[in-house]
C-alpha cells in the first residue's frame, strides 16, 4: 500500500498562498479531505508539488475516497 505521494498543486488561489507545513496539512484535510491522523508529513517543493507521506494506513483506507482520490491526482 502507498503512502507516499506528490502532489501538483492546482491553479486555484489557495494553492499558490501554501507557505508553511500548517498550511499544507490544512490544504490536505480541507481540500484534499485526507484525515488528519493519516498524515505524517508534508512538504512543498518549489511552490508546485506537495510531497505527502501518510501513515497508520489500513487495508480498509485503499477504498475510502479520499485514497482513491490521492492516487488519481499524484505523480
Amino acid at each position: 500500500m502507498e503512502d507516499f505521494f506528490l502532489i501538483e498543486l492546482g491553479e486555484d488561489e489557495y494553492s499558490h498562498q501554501l507557505e508553511y507545513e500548517e498550511m499544507v496539512i490544512e490544504y490536505c484535510i480541507d481540500v484534499l479531505d485526507i484525515p488528519e491522523e493519516k498524515i505524517e508529513c508534508v512538504n512543498i517543493l518549489d511552490n508546485q508539488y506537495i510531497e505527502l507521506t501518510l501513515q497508520n494506513l489500513q487495508k480498509e483506507d485503499v477504498i475510502e475516497d479520499w485514497y482513491v482520490n490521492l492516487h488519481k491526482i499524484s505523480r
